[in-house]
């Protein structure tokens, strides 16, 4: 049950974080801002990232009932970390697998995964709604939005995705746990 928590709680947050992470991206990953930015005037607003994370919650919500639930969200992971994987096979010209650089362990990604999705399943049901969802994505573009104008711009793109490479550059330099 816990891998489950944690792969729902991991697809929640690359669905709210990858779009926008994605962005400048030099290895073609900036399609997710032109896929978000839908006037194509270099900068997504708050509506047009509302109607983007809406977008994926229906593209998640595999039975259409309005609602993500764990297996919803684990699915969509899966599926995901599949197609990651074909791509950089197809890329790297292999069918070799990918060696994975993480040191964190299965029990804390599970742990992480558990917190997150109960964060964000505010009234305690079980399951996410349109709205749920939604307040989740709003609050990671939040952290992006560093003037707070409710529009994440290139610069502040730029800005996150050199947070996120400093962030990782820690992360690696860690010892493993024993």
């Amino acid at each position: 049950m816990k891998k489950f928590a944690l792969a729902a709680v991991s697809a929640l947050t690359l669905a709210a974080v990858l779009p926008i992470t994605a962005l400048a991206s030099p290895k073609g990953g900036g399609h997710h801002f032109e896929m978000a930015d839908t006037n194509a005037d270099g900068t997504i607003t708050r509506a047009e990232s509302e109607a983007a994370a809406l977008a994926m919650f229906a593209r998640i919500d595999a039975n259409k009932d309005s609602f993500l639930t764990q297996e919803e969200m684990k699915a969509a992971h899966e599926a995901r970390l599949a197609e990651m994987k074909e791509k950089r096979a197809e890329m790297a010209g292999s069918d070799k697998p990918r060696k994975g650089k993480g040191r964190r362990g299965p029990a804390r990604m599970e742990e992480r995964a558990a917190e997150r999705f109960a964060e964000a399943d505010t009234n305690g049901d079980a399951k996410l709604s349109p709205v749920e969802f939604t307040a989740q994505h709003q609050s990671h573009l939040a952290k992006i939005d560093t003037d707070g104008d409710g529009n994440i711009t290139s610069a502040e793109r730029d800005a996150a995705k050199a947070a996120m490479k400093e962030r990782r550059g820690k992360w690696r330099d860690k010892a493993a746990p024993q």
